[in-house]
Formats: C-alpha cells, sequence, structure tokens
C-alpha cells in the first residue's frame, strides 16, 4: 500500500510502499514517529470511530450512493443484502483517503501536541498493490447480529455476513409475525458501523501500539472497570431518546480508571488492560474455535523461552493487577525488579499472548529499547517470525544490528536448503527467513523518506556510519 504525506511537522513531502514489515531509521527528529502516529491514527479504531461520527454529521466529502439506495429499499420492503465486494472496489479506496482526511482533528492527541496545526497537512493512500489482499479480507469476514427494537422486544433487526461470501444481510425479524418499522435514524447507524468496521478492519483488523514509554507503564499497577453492552439486551423504539454512537460495536469496554494521556501511551494501557482481563481459558476457547490464532499463543511462549528466558504471568485479574515475572522455580518477581529487557518486551508478550490476531498492525518504537546486541538480533529474528505468522509490523529504530540482520534474514530466504543454515542463527528458525517482498525500509532525513533496501537486499544505513567514522577520528 502506498501513501503520500505532505507538510506533517518537518516532513516536506514523502512516498511510502507499506509492506507486511516496514522499517523507518533516521536521526531524532525527522519525523518517524508523526509519520507511525499518523498511520495509527488513520488504520486504528480511533479512526474509525471519529469517520464515523463525522459521517453522521454530515462533515465528510465521500458519499456512498450504494449504502443510499439500500437504505431506501430497507425503508419499502424491510430485508436487504450489500454486496461488500462490489462495495470495496468502487469505493475502498475513496474510503481509507476520507478517513484521512478525518482524522486531522485526532493528530494533536496523537502526537501529544496541542500548539501544531494539522490542517494544512496531505495525504493520500494508493491500494493498486492490496485491492486483492482487501477484497479477501472482507470476504473472509464474518457476522451474526441480533438487535431487538420496539416497546415490546418482540422485533429484531438480524444482520448476517458469513465467512467466504461477498453479501451482507440486514432482515427483520418479528416474533408475533407483525411487521414493525425500525426506526430510520438508528437503521442508517447500525448499518454504517457494520459496513465502515468490515471495510475499515479489511485494511489492519486492528492496530496495537508499543511505544518507547513501555518500560515505564508495564510496571504501573491498575485498576479495571468492565462494562457490559450485548445487543441482545438493548430495546430501541421510534421515542427512545438514547444518542447511538459507535461504542455500539464493541460488546463490552474494558478501561482503566482515569487516564487522560497521550494516544500511544493509552493504546500501551489497553494491550495491559485488555491480555490482564483476558483469562487463559478464554483465549484457549478462541483458539479451539480459530485454530489459526493457535500460533500466537505458541510464538509468545517462544519469546519468553528463548528472549525473556522465564515466564509472565499476573496475580488476580479481578483485584489490582500487578504483572510477575518468574526467572525459575523458585523465583518470583513484580515486574518492578524485572530487568529491562522483561518491561520492554513483556507488553509484545501479552498482546500476542492475549489478543494477536492475523492482519493486525503492529508499531514498534525503537524495538531494542534497553536490549544487549544479542538480544537485538534475536528480536529482529522474532519480528520477521510474527510477519511470518501473518501480522504486519512497523517499527522505528535506531539499531544497525537489526538492520544489518534483517539483510541476513532476505538472504536467508533465497536459500533452497534453509535447514542447513537455521543454526547460524540466534532463534534457528527457518520461520524467521523473511522474503525481500515483504520488506521496506525507509531512511527519513531533510523532510522526506528515502528507500534504502537496493535490489540485492543490502539496507544502506550510513546514517549511524556516519557517527562511527566521526568519533573514530577524533584522535589520530
Amino acid at each position: 500500500m502506498k501513501v503520500e504525506i505532505h507538510n506533517l511537522g518537518v516532513i516536506k513531502e514523502l512516498e511510502i510502499d507499506l509492506k507486511p514489515l516496514t522499517v523507518f531509521i533516521g536521526r531524532n527528529g525527522t519525523g518517524k514517529t508523526w509519520t507511525a502516529s499518523t498511520l495509527a491514527s488513520i488504520f486504528g479504531k480511533h479512526g474509525l470511530d471519529r469517520y464515523f461520527k463525522s459521517y453522521i454529521d454530515g462533515e465528510t466529502q465521500q458519499k456512498y450512493p450504494i449504502i443510499d439506495n439500500a437504505i431506501e429499499q430497507f425503508i419499502q420492503e424491510g430485508n436487504i443484502s450489500i454486496d461488500l465486494i462490489n462495495f470495496a472496489e468502487e469505493y475502498a479506496e475513496a474510503y481509507i483517503n476520507d478517513v484521512a482526511q478525518s482524522s486531522l482533528s485526532l493528530m494533536k492527541t496523537f502526537l501529544s501536541s496541542e500548539e501544531r496545526d494539522f490542517q494544512s497537512r496531505k495525504i493520500s493512500f494508493n491500494l493498486a498493490t492490496v485491492k486483492e489482499e482487501i477484497l479477501d479480507n472482507v470476504k473472509k469476514y464474518s457476522l451474526e447480529k441480533q438487535i431487538s427494537f420496539g416497546s415490546q422486544g418482540k422485533e429484531y433487526l438480524n444482520i448476517f455476513k458469513e465467512i467466504g461470501e461477498k453479501n451482507i444481510y440486514f432482515n427483520i425479524i418479528s416474533k408475533d409475525n407483525f411487521f414493525k418499522k425500525i426506526p430510520i435514524r438508528l437503521f442508517k447507524k447500525l448499518l454504517l458501523q457494520e459496513i465502515f468496521q468490515i471495510l475499515h478492519s479489511s485494511f489492519y483488523s486492528d492496530v496495537y501500539r508499543f511505544p518507547i514509554q513501555r518500560t515505564t507503564f508495564i510496571t504501573f499497577p491498575f485498576f479495571l472497570e468492565k462494562e457490559s453492552l450485548e445487543f441482545e439486551n438493548v430495546n430501541f423504539d421510534e421515542t427512545s431518546n438514547i444518542d447511538l454512537d459507535v461504542k455500539i460495536i464493541f460488546e463490552h469496554s474494558d478501561k482503566p480508571k482515569n487516564k487522560k494521556t497521550s494516544e500511544p501511551v493509552q493504546s500501551l494501557i489497553e494491550i495491559l488492560a485488555n491480555a490482564c482481563i483476558k483469562t487463559t481459558e478464554e483465549r484457549e476457547k478462541e483458539i479451539k474455535k480459530r485454530p489459526e490464532i493457535a500460533i500466537y499463543a505458541d510464538l509468545a511462549e517462544l519469546l519468553e523461552k528463548q528472549v525473556l528466558q522465564g515466564k509472565i504471568d499476573f496475580n488476580d485479574p479481578r483485584l489490582e493487577n500487578k504483572i510477575f515475572f518468574q526467572p525459575s522455580e523458585k523465583i518470583k518477581l513484580e515486574i518492578t525488579a524485572a530487568s529491562s529487557l522483561v518491561q520492554g518486551l513483556t507488553p509484545l508478550f501479552l498482546c500476542l499472548r492475549y489478543l494477536a490476531e492475523p492482519g493486525e498492525l503492529l508499531i514498534i518504537d525503537e524495538p531494542e529499547i534497553h536490549l544487549h546486541p544479542s538480544v537485538q538480533v534475536a528480536i529482529t529474528e522474532f519480528l520477521a517470525m510474527l510477519v511470518q505468522a501473518g501480522l504486519k509490523v512497523l517499527i522505528i529504530t535506531h539499531s544497525p544490528y537489526i538492520l544489518d540482520h534483517l539483510s541476513n534474514l532476505m538472504k536467508a530466504a533465497k536459500y533452497k536448503d534453509k535447514e542447513t543454515i537455521k543454526d547460524k542463527f540466534y532463534l534457528e528458525r527457518t520461520e524467521a527467513f523473511i522474503p525481500q517482498e515483504k520488506v521496506s525500509v525507509y531512511l527519513f532525513e531533510d523532510g522526506i523518506a528515502k528507500n534504502i533496501l537496493n535490489q540485492e537486499g543490502r539496507i544502506d544505513w550510513g546514517t549511524f556510519g556516519d557517527v562511527s567514522d566521526d568519533i573514530s577520528h577524533i584522535f589520530p
């Protein structure tokens, strides 16, 4: 997926190609984190929420005649089907560009900047290289809901989409066979939220951010509230004054108390909270229903054993939540007493163990932070394994070890007999050998971003080498 950004802080203009593994490098203050935050503001749930509200309020530029026609048909007939593949083919690019425009109001939150004016920023996406993947993701989406409405609670709006099918269906079901029309305002919101949710998640099914503050916030105990918002327990009628908003998409809302933080830190806290709330038993049930996510639990275990060299656990998810690290059977440490390596990588472990699903985007700011060079090399292999397992990864790094070893992994992917070379690598896994076509690397400098991955798979990280040359020549 290609993206162009203009006038974003120090960035004058850049064009980047987002691959399954995308790497940003460059000196401090060159716009790497701002670019990552911009992408998170668009592709994450905050971008979807903002766009939904803007569209309902009539503040967006893009309109969707297919949806308008479907609403008119539903008013007359009480049931419709919408061809989502046709909808995505026609509107996916227009949709994500309209979301980008709508996300301007989120930028101060995402970049923790009250002073900057982001209205001059321009961003656009070209989906030519990922269109088929997006359509395939739309087909894979499944949905089945029944939402009650009416004063007697005998009428239901049924919403259904099956895996592999292109159509989504909306129809009214009445227990007493008496047809009652659903309030049009309510139906429009319900239809839009489902259509937008499906299309939005076809880019990245979710976005998780791991900011550099992760080594601090992982040590904070926190309290949780859990509120259930089940569709089956909600009634609506024509006289209802409930202001339905996009929160109804979620079955429950898990939020730490009394937070007013920047979006990257907020995203990290949500990862910790949601991982803490979900028990191991619940995750195992999910794995039984969806075997394709078992690989993320396996990768979490590999991270524990081969990188962290110990086990991560909570004390009690119902009380004040503390995270513990157990390096051996006889030793159990609070996370505050664990090494910075453990503190820095525990959020990633929790995300994989309890939350991760295929197609999600992980944005990791400086994965090398507090890591010995040997661990930086191992984590490079691990990140490549995540990509090979169906996740998308964007990292911001200052580590020449990561870049050099990434080149090794791309070269290893070209070997015919990969088993014969795997013992040369830290994790000794051929799954870490990543094809070059899945990787993009960009150097940010002088207000632009330059592709520094050449056709042979070599990464030109001269920005680090220049410093080495400088200090080596201070004394003859």
